[in-house]
């Protein structure tokens, strides 16, 4: 969906997202306003986590957040907001979020 989707992370090499290593973004301007987020890896015990903070005032149709584990262990599961979310997609690494804005907690299992 070209023009509606905000791409998180989508290149981020696969060394920074090791064990203990942290990806922090603030004050990023997209053409849907303005964009934090912090994406937090604790690989060695199967999960990362990230934070986002989106803009409400013009809201994408998608954000698709990409996880890429250093050792591309594939995902086994995802939480968003400390719910079950079935929007991910093992093969390209990456969360689809439909449907939020504000805050939003992301954890990914591997």
């Amino acid at each position: 969906m070209a023009g509606q989707s905000l791409w998180l992370a989508r290149a981020t090499p696969r060394a920074w997202l090791e064990q203990g290593k942290k990806i922090s973004v603030k004050n990023a301007p997209t053409h849907f306003g303005t964009v934090a987020y912090e994406l937090v890896s604790d690989a060695d015990n199967g999960k990362t986590s990230a934070t986002i903070e989106l803009s409400s005032r013009k809201a994408p149709k998608e954000v698709v957040l990409r996880f890429r584990h250093p050792k591309s262990a594939p995902i086994k599961g995802v939480t968003v907001n400390g719910k079950a979310w079935t929007e991910f997609n093992k093969d390209n690494e990456t969360n689809t979020l439909k449907g939020l804005t504000g805050n939003v907690a992301v954890t990914t299992q591997y």
